[in-house]
């Protein structure tokens, strides 16, 4: 456990997607943590742990950080949970923190509630909102983290007033992206790779292999066509990657389809998911729980095909169409199919 008094700055990891590109979500913690570190006076260190970790920097150190601590070496190609915690643990340890963000990812929710454990101190994962406060008392400059909390029914204020450091997941989408600008005398921490693989309990024989992989992030994609549990049917649920293909699109999914095997986690839109905003929504068979509608409000077209009519997907919708998901995703695929014959025949 740390001391509050002895803590300053704010660590955000910075995650590399699909070994090739920096996670979005990542630098859109970046952003508000930037909005964060010059509320507290402090400084804000970006983690990389990668393979091929230097050739992100350029572009991390665009959204202002004050130091990068980079580590690149084969063993940090794919995230493992013996590895990661240990090596943000050192970190911790060194630099004393107040404040970790990490992304919530398949790999940020892993190490998030390791290093909540290992410094036994708080950690509210989801967070929906990040802000500075003073309090009459718990004291000065703590963090506010807000997250939905009862199914998406209310929404819970957390602090953590006296342990160290304060650390929150954030959804990639939650906040806006907004390069700061390189800072004056922005450092640039090498580490150098000392993990005795030996030790590790569990041995990664190959690389983990993602199928259902988007072409496109959710998070960045102008169009999603979205199926939840009123497509009955994975059968028609994989029509939806037919209408994508035709609009340019990405395939997402409530958590009736991930949990039935309809399609990866990865394509998971809510409380627990993806946060997006397209400038095209269309949701075939989606009811609209709060989880999910709340992930898609800043979306610039919503369109609903529902037979419910009471949906409370409707009440956020620009176009509602109150037809059986399965039978009109059908009929419009066909629609589409015939115009483009008649327009390229023209």
């Amino acid at each position: 456990m740390l001391k509050k008094a002895d803590c300053s700055g704010i660590f955000v990891f910075v995650e590399i997607q699909d070994h090739e590109r920096v996670l979005e979500g990542a630098l859109e913690m970046l952003t508000r943590a930037r909005e964060l570190a010059d509320r507290l006076n402090e400084k804000l260190y970006a983690l990389v742990m990668a393979l091929g970790a230097d050739e992100y920097l350029d572009e991390i150190e665009t959204y202002g950080p004050d130091a990068i601590i980079y580590c690149s070496d084969p063993g940090l190609k794919h995230y493992n949970s013996e590895i990661f915690p240990e090596m943000f643990e050192h970190l911790v340890k060194e630099y004393r923190p107040s404040i970790l963000l990490v992304p919530s990812t398949e790999a940020g929710n892993d190490l998030a509630p390791r290093m909540s454990h290992r410094f036994h101190t708080g950690l509210t994962a989801h967070c929906t909102s990040l802000e500075i406060i003073d309090s009459e008392e718990y004291g000065e400059n703590l963090l506010l983290m807000k997250r939905p909390a009862f199914s998406g029914n209310m929404v819970a204020s957390i602090l953590c007033p006296e342990t160290r450091p304060q650390v929150a997941t954030v959804q990639p989408g939650v906040f806006g992206r907004e390069p700061a600008g390189k800072r004056d005398g922005a450092e640039r921490i090498a580490l150098d790779f000392t993990f005795d693989a030996g030790t590790l309990r569990v041995s990664q024989e190959a690389a983990p292999v993602r199928w259902d992989r988007c072409s496109v992030s959710l998070e960045q994609a102008d169009v999603i066509i979205a199926g939840g549990r009123g497509l009955l049917q994975k059968e028609n649920f994989e029509l939806l990657d037919e209408l994508a293909a035709m609009l340019g699109g990405e395939v997402g999914a409530t958590r009736v389809p991930v949990f039935n095997d309809w399609c990866d986690e990865g394509r998971m839109i809510g409380q627990t998911g993806k946060t997006v905003r397209p400038r095209l929504y269309i949701g075939f068979g989606i009811s609209g729980q709060i989880q999910h509608t709340t992930s898609i409000i800043d979306s610039e077209i919503i369109v609903s095909v529902n037979i419910d009519d009471r949906a409370p997907v409707n009440e956020i919708s620009d176009y509602v169409i109150h037809e059986d998901a399965g039978r009109f995703l059908r009929l419009f695929i066909e629609k589409l199919r015939n115009e483009r014959v008649t327009f390229a025949c023209r």
